[in-house]
């Protein structure tokens, strides 16, 4: 499934000011096996027990925005404590402070925070999670 995108003379910025999400190219990128870009996120305090493998995929929306996940599969468990546990090598650089989230075993955990000013993913407290967990983030980034 395919669908145009928005002609070239569309208006892309809002009244408010604000730049306007061209989503529709982003998910037709998506329909048309847009795997986005890789990346080997590492972490700084979290605790495993085993060899989790860790792997990161980042989408970028348009030029200032981009959509990134995080797949951690433990090999026994992970504990990350908020606040300090974090990711340092996001190879985009964030402009603005932002969100993220984890979810694990089909339960939602509390959010966590994107740093701009160190370029840091703080991800939310989990403890001793055994199943493997997804963060995912948007924030803006160049």
């Amino acid at each position: 499934m395919s669908i145009d995108p928005p002609p070239i003379n569309e208006i892309v910025i809002e009244q408010n000011g604000l730049a306007k999400i061209p989503w529709i190219l982003f998910f037709n990128n998506i329909f048309e096996g847009d795997s986005g870009t890789p990346w080997e996120p590492v972490f700084t305090n979290l605790t495993i027990v085993g060899t989790p493998q860790i792997t990161g995929r980042y989408y970028r929306i348009n030029q200032n925005l981009c959509f990134f996940y995080i797949e951690i599969v433990p090999d026994t468990s992970t504990t990350a404590t908020a606040g300090t546990t974090y990711v340092g090598n996001f190879p985009l650089t964030f402009q603005h402070d932002s969100a993220c989230w984890a979810v694990s075993g089909g339960v939602g955990d509390g959010p966590g925070h994107i740093v701009a000013a160190t370029n840091r993913i703080y991800v939310p407290g989990w403890s001793a999670v055994t199943v493997p967990i997804t963060v995912i983030g948007i924030g803006a980034a160049r």
